[in-house]
């Protein structure tokens, strides 16, 4: 018990159960008081429109026949729910169904059992809203009998006990139904969290179809965790692929070192181990250095540096740059642009400066001398593309999702410099600005495609 009362659903459930029933009973309340005040004015009005109809009567020489009218009404009134006094200014009764009414300048309740009637049929308990109203020559009584008011009051109760426990039963089945439902979509997300905290990083939030706020959320946690989820796989892989990757730098240093230690005959030979260890130290310096790169990229510490840049610019930039470097390779790289505005875009300029400066280069290193290389802009609604094509050998289409990863080669990449960290550089910088970017065969050789969304 103490368990369900910890539940959000069931509190729910429960508050607004008894604010429903709360609601209900003061609805019924006001129904209760307005309609009884309602009867308690009819009867009045009744009584006195009798009473001011009689009173018509109250004069010098009509007073006697006022005397007549209630005594012929007191006679022919059989039904016990009319009461009628007339009295002289001494209090002495003259006519009427009852006497010795106490007289009052308000209105009364009178009990039938405390009256004196000269016949009286009706039941003790009833009882009779009543008023006593001054004349010339004494008082006058007329009352009614308000039964009316006790029967819709006694009905009202009854409807209210039989209302109250029915809707009470109609909404503590409505707020277990609705609480269950909440609870087990609840449910749905605490599940697969708590797999997801036991390791199952796989796991998911089930999505209803109903496409509420309950849906949306789930939605944004899945979406969480698949980025989890990559960024986990990414560090197992990255983990494996430093361990597999640096093992060969490393073991090459140790076996300079141990040479130079047991074979060197000279400090000239000294030396010379010295130089190439420390190159093997740079390299791997190198590497680690790229990796926090990375990793700082992806965190988003570099958005705070975000300006409006011109991709035009931008290109024109990195073709100045690498130009002399392409042509000292041999090949050619050529610059166009189908944009004639500025193409503004949100960024690091020093960041979007790198994504090209490697594409371009990874081009060169990777291509035969003589290869084109190009650097394209376009345009097109809500986006910029930036295509860095070569007509080299290209990347295998079963390699272009791997070329990505962090420190992952192709086999005929391996025997050149480099650490594998390029491509995971650029993937970062894109995904950091909001771009996108994708490999396409470019018949011959590889086509990089980067698209940027255009600022707004």
């Amino acid at each position: 018990m103490r368990d369900l009362l910890r539940r959000t659903p069931f509190r729910l459930a429960a508050a607004f159960s008894l604010f429903f029933i709360t609601t209900v009973l003061a609805l019924f309340t006001v129904i209760y008081l307005v309609s009884s005040a309602r009867l308690v004015s009819d009867i009045r009005d009744r009584v006195r429109t009798n009473i001011e109809s009689l009173a018509i009567l109250d004069g010098d020489r009509t007073f006697d026949d006022l005397v007549a009218v209630v005594a012929e009404e007191s006679e022919s009134v059989r039904d016990p729910d009319f009461i009628i006094e007339l009295v002289d200014k001494n209090g002495k009764f003259l006519a009427g169904n009852v006497r010795d009414v106490p007289q009052s300048t308000q209105w009364m309740t009178l009990k039938r059992s405390s009256l004196n009637f000269s016949m009286d049929r009706g039941e003790p308990t009833d009882e009779f809203l009543a008023i006593w109203k001054p004349l010339s020559k004494g008082s006058l009584l007329v009352g009614s009998d308000n039964s009316e008011v006790k029967q819709m009051k006694s009905f009202l109760l009854k409807l209210l006990a039989y209302g109250l426990v029915a809707t009470s039963i109609a909404i503590a089945l409505c707020a277990v139904y609705f609480a269950r439902q909440t609870q087990h979509r609840i449910d749905a997300f605490a599940n697969p969290l708590a797999r997801v905290s036991r390791g199952q990083i796989s796991a998911r939030v089930p999505i209803s179809g109903l496409r509420d706020d309950i849906d949306q959320i789930a939605g944004q946690v899945n979406g969480m965790l698949g980025n989890l989820q990559k960024l986990i796989e990414n560090v197992n892989q990255s983990s494996s692929d430093i361990a597999h990757d640096l093992k060969k730098p490393l073991g090459r240093l140790r076996q300079r070192l141990d040479d130079a230690r047991r074979k060197a005959q000279s400090p000239a030979d000294f030396q010379s181990a010295v130089d190439a260890a420390l190159l093997d130290i740079d390299s791997i310096t190198e590497t680690f250095d790229a990796l926090l790169r990375i990793t700082q990229i992806e965190a988003g510490a570099r958005k705070d540096k975000f300006v409006a840049i011109d991709l035009r610019v931008l290109l024109a930039d990195v073709h100045d740059v690498y130009d002399i470097v392409a042509e000292d390779a041999g090949d050619k790289l050529s610059l166009v642009s189908e944009v004639t505005h500025p193409a503004m875009v949100q960024g690091d300029p020093e960041l979007l400066m790198q994504v090209f400066a490697n594409l371009v280069e990874n081009a060169i290193r990777h291509s035969p001398s003589g290869t084109a290389i190009g650097l394209r802009l376009y345009a097109a609604p809500g986006v910029y593309r930036v295509d860095v094509t070569d007509s080299g050998p290209g990347i295998p289409e079963s390699e272009r999702e791997n070329v990505f990863r962090r420190l992952y080669r192709l086999e005929r990449a391996r025997s050149t410099d480099g650490s594998g960290l390029g491509l995971s550089l650029v993937a970062a910088i894109v995904d950091l600005h909001g771009a996108k970017i994708a490999l396409a065969d470019n018949a011959p050789g590889l086509r990089v495609e980067v698209s940027f969304p255009a600022r707004v």
